[in-house]
């Protein structure tokens, strides 16, 4: 979309899975792409390769999040694409650890990337948003948040904060031209980390209603959707693709 050009969506995580997939699909509006990484540069190249085809320009951030300075590079980086419109905190670990088993050490490292780190790249992309009057920060939740899982106290915590996060900035940057808003992906057919555990067990529908686990481009077209020229009126949400596992 030509509105959208010398405009610049930094999203992390985006080395695979929804990441990627809300990279192609931004880069398909016409947002020029900061694709972000921790550690997985291969990821990353593929990612950007991917994207190409959409005739934009993209680079790539390798970067712990958890570490404001990185977010400092983040704007650094991305402003040499164009104007810093959209966030999308994707980045996120799904450690399985039994609450009994669980050290403070453990806690605070998923904390450290499902919250903190929002607080950083929030913090980061915010006065730059308001420099145009207009910004979209889409941050994911999870579903266990909403129906809760055996083993990840620490998750379901951050994740539920990320939800109240949402709303207390919708609310303070209301009308500043700015939305800020939570995706909450079901059960996606991704690549998962050994951390995240293979016994995770939600209480109910480990198969969503639908009949099939949802796709990585189901949730980053809603992603899209909230980050395009008609979502201005919505903000503060937080909003399910999941097939029907959940009903709030």
């Amino acid at each position: 979309m030509s509105e959208n050009k010398n405009k610049v969506a930094i999203v992390t995580g985006a080395a695979k899975n929804i990441g990627r997939a809300t990279c192609d699909s931004l880069s398909k509006l016409g947002y020029n792409i900061l694709v972000h990484a921790n550690s997985d540069k291969d990821g990353a190249d593929e990612t950007i390769k991917i994207i190409q085809k959409n005739n934009i320009s993209t680079s790539r951030m390798i970067g712990d999040l958890t570490k404001p300075e990185t977010s400092k590079e983040l704007i650094f980086e991305a402003s040499k694409l164009g104007d810093i419109s959209v966030l999308v905190n994707n980045a996120s670990q799904r450690e399985f650890n039994k609450f009994e088993d669980m050290t403070f050490d453990e806690w605070r490292f998923v904390m450290s990337i499902n919250l903190d780190a929002l607080f950083h790249t929030c913090k980061a992309v915010l006065p730059e948003m308001k420099k145009s009057n207009w910004g979209r920060i889409v941050n994911l939740g999870g579903l266990s948040a909403h129906i809760s899982a055996i083993g990840r106290a620490h998750v379901i915590t951050s994740k539920t904060a990320v939800v109240g996060f949402t709303r207390a900035l919708a609310m303070e940057y209301a009308e500043t031209g700015i939305t800020i808003n939570t995706v909450v992906p079901g059960l996606i057919d991704t690549v998962r980390g050994a951390s995240a555990g293979s016994s995770l067990v939600h209480p109910s529908h480990s198969n969503p209603p639908v009949g099939r686990k949802g796709y990585p481009e189901e949730v980053a077209t809603m992603i899209s959707n909230l980050c395009g020229p008609n979502s201005d009126f919505i903000t503060g949400q937080t909003i399910h693709v999941n097939g029907g596992s959940y009903f709030p």
